[in-house]
């Protein structure tokens, strides 16, 4: 897990997607979580688009019949953003204090960043430390984007206390929930991997796919080594489903999931299976890239395993046709197993990797 964050005041994570709002409220008990609240909406189509909300007012709408319809009593949120706007970079510098690199994150990030400076919100973490360097992991996402996600919130009656990437959510949550699947180790006691440069490596591919988006992360030790974003998501299988079908955005959704449509119209294997197989090869060659490029940069590093979150997680097949594919086991994140006492209905087994980025960022229950 990312050392972001000690945990003090609950927070409510708040996912923003492009097709749902997902809300999660978690309680800590030592050092086992359980859901507290847990609720989400579907969207319309366009209301958010390209990471950014493009209807606020159905926004606003939508939060507040989740607040009252899920009885949430915090009204502290954790918000994500992700989309083309953010830009993360693992980058190696010279080794020096925390304060000094505070001090100079904006003269190294020019190197890096393809945008001006004055039009960004810069943040760093350092990930580890060397004798004479250190790797940084260096974000940067686009001033209107993050004053964009906080206005809806707002509006709501909320309060936006932090605003973290959709990625980083994900990663938190995979290290905290799926400890085992994620190979991580406490922060604190994690070993520098790079001390034994002869030493084997299994690193993870860890994928979120969204609607219009595909991130994957490489992990080792359960720190992020390398990160790529791709304009990619199922909302590309639901229009070629509803253009070929005439059928609504809702219909053709329903029938990706459950086989059937809303008047129990069930779709065909001999129609659904190239498609979904047309789907899984777009996405394994995108997940391919980075296990390739990974793989190529660290010698003594090969990725191991998949693990896909989001809401393609959800096709039955995809995981299947995904290790056909990429010659590796690919399982689908189920945060469900890492949580105490009793999960509600909403966060069910086969639906809970949906809520990733929501329970990672409800984690971050610090904030002042």
């Amino acid at each position: 897990m990312i050392p972001f964050a000690s945990f003090d005041k609950p927070v409510v994570g708040l996912d923003i997607g492009t097709t749902a709002i997902k809300a999660v409220e978690l309680r800590r008990s030592g050092r086992q979580w359980s859901v507290h609240r847990v609720g989400w909406k579907p969207l319309p189509p366009k209301a958010v688009a390209g990471g950014k909300i493009k209807e606020k007012e159905i926004v606003v709408q939508t939060l507040r019949e989740l607040w009252a319809e899920c009885r949430f009593g915090c009204k502290r949120v954790a918000i994500g953003v992700g989309g083309p706007s953010v830009i993360i970079k693992r980058i190696p510098l010279a080794l020096m204090s925390e304060l000094d690199l505070e001090d100079q994150i904006a003269l190294e990030a020019e190197e890096h960043i393809p945008f001006d400076i004055e039009e960004v919100y810069l943040d760093f973490q350092i990930l580890e430390r060397g004798a004479e360097q250190m790797d940084v992991m260096l974000t940067a996402c686009k001033k209107e984007l993050v004053d964009n996600r906080l206005e809806a919130p707002r509006e709501a009656g909320l309060n936006p206390v932090l605003c973290d990437l959709d990625l980083f959510g994900m990663i938190n949550a995979f290290g905290q929930f799926c400890p085992a699947a994620a190979g991580s180790h406490p922060p604190k006691t994690a070993k520098n991997h790079k001390s034994d440069p002869a030493a084997k490596i299994e690193s993870t591919a860890l994928v979120n796919a969204g609607a219009s988006h595909l991130s994957v992360a490489i992990l080792t030790h359960g720190v992020p080594e390398f990160i790529r974003d791709h304009a990619f998501g199922g909302e590309r299988l639901l229009q070629e489903l509803q253009q070929q079908n005439n059928l609504s955005a809702e219909e053709a959704e329903q029938m990706i999931r459950q086989g059937h449509d809303s008047q129990n119209r069930p779709w065909s294997p001999a129609q659904r299976q190239p498609m979904i197989q047309a789907f899984a090869e777009q996405m394994s060659g995108l997940i391919r890239q980075s296990v390739d490029f990974h793989n190529a940069s660290h010698g003594n590093q090969k990725v191991g395993s998949v693990h896909v979150s989001g809401g393609c997680a959800l096709l039955p097949e995809l995981p299947a046709r995904l290790g056909e594919l990429l010659n590796l086991p690919v399982h689908k994140v189920n945060p469900v197993s890492g949580l105490h006492g009793t999960v509600p209905a909403a966060l069910r087994p086969d639906n809970a990797t949906g809520f990733l980025v929501a329970l990672g960022l409800a984690l971050r229950g610090d904030a002042p």
